[in-house]
């Protein structure tokens, strides 16, 4: 398994591309639920992909961007994403994937206002920019520069949505919008990435629970809470994808928590036992526990809301019972002592 984004270089700086170049093939299945860009190692392609989404969004919405900046602020992000094993350019591109996929399926795309969706594109793929490659417990308890700068409040989503703002102003993209759609795009970005804290995970689902999607119009606090529930949830979207690219992610993440734990254990920090992912059995329960106790319950009360959505819990169902199978397999051909677990 390739772990890095890729093995070509990401910089053009002295060269603007179109949104979506006439010399890559998109993939064929892009708008589906089986779509995954760890399969995607060249990012150009990946920078195309999300051009085509932003593009999409602009011929549908008729929305007034400037595609030049746009191209821009796509290549800015892509080159401050580090080659982390789970947190990294490949990861944007899924949650904006993602993200645009339950808007599609849910009829958001028809609902929300053209300047509050063009903010969720933003969010979603810059949601984990700049990310070190480690939690906010590290950021706290080694006392970082960014716990410092942000008081330990949310330490790594702050970061991200400043370095956003400091990305979409050296491309000039918010420059030339009015200064009521600015605060508005601003307040959107922020509360989407602040949210994709999992301390927030709850307050995501209350909100989500509150929310009557019958109604015609939603107002703008309204549709900003429920950008923020969408961008959270097509980021834990891992549960609902096809196995055999849920598992890489699975594997990834659980190498960016094992190389922290080394990192704190040499530094005389607290170690929290779940991130000492060291086999595939270990994995297996981290996942089963995440599946149970997370995804499974945001993923009913999103069905709930809407119904046409049901397919998803057979997903879910699918990848709890592929977790099951590998650590019932791993019990059997290890003989492992599970009271060591």
């Amino acid at each position: 398994m390739n772990n890095t984004c890729s093995i070509f270089s990401r910089r053009s700086p002295e060269t603007i591309h179109p949104l979506v170049s006439p010399y890559i093939q998109i993939p064929d299945n892009v708008e589906t639920f089986n779509f995954d860009a760890c399969v995607i190692n060249e990012y150009f392609i990946l920078k195309n992909i999300v051009g085509y989404f932003y593009k999409k969004f602009i011929i549908y919405s008729k929305f007034e961007v400037d595609e030049t900046y746009l191209s821009k602020f796509i290549s800015l992000v892509c080159d401050n994403y580090k080659d982390n094993y789970f947190h990294n350019f490949q990861h944007a591109v899924n949650v904006l994937q993602m993200t645009y996929m339950l808007l599609k399926e849910t009829n958001m795309l028809k609902k929300l206002k053209p300047i509050i969706l063009f903010a969720i594109l933003i969010s979603s793929l810059s949601h984990d920019v700049g990310h070190p490659g480690n939690t906010n417990s590290y950021e706290i308890n080694s006392v970082s520069k960014y716990a410092i700068l942000y008081n330990d409040i949310s330490v790594l989503e702050n970061y991200h949505s400043s370095l956003t703002f400091d990305l979409l102003e050296k491309s000039g993209l918010l420059r030339s919008f009015k200064h009521e759609d600015f605060k508005v795009i601003r307040k959107t970005i922020i509360s989407c990435i602040l949210g994709t804290d999992m301390s927030k995970h709850n307050d995501h689902l209350t909100k989500l629970n509150t929310i009557d999607f019958n109604v015609e119009e939603h107002s703008i606090e309204e549709q900003i809470n429920i950008a923020s529930i969408f961008v959270h949830y097509a980021d834990l979207s891992n549960s609902i994808k096809k196995f055999e690219y849920s598992v890489v992610w699975s594997e990834r993440i659980s190498l960016e928590f094992y190389e922290q734990t080394v990192k704190e254990e040499l530094e005389g920090l607290p170690v929290l036992s779940f991130m000492k992912v060291h086999d595939k059995y270990s994995i297996s329960l981290n996942e089963i526990s995440f599946i149970n106790n997370i995804s499974y319950p945001m993923w009913i009360l999103f069905v709930e809301k809407f119904t046409n959505m049901s397919f998803i819990l057979d997903r879910v169902n699918e990848t709890l019972s592929k977790w099951k199978e590998i650590e019932n397999s791993c019990i059997l051909e290890n003989n492992i002592n599970i009271d060591s677990y």
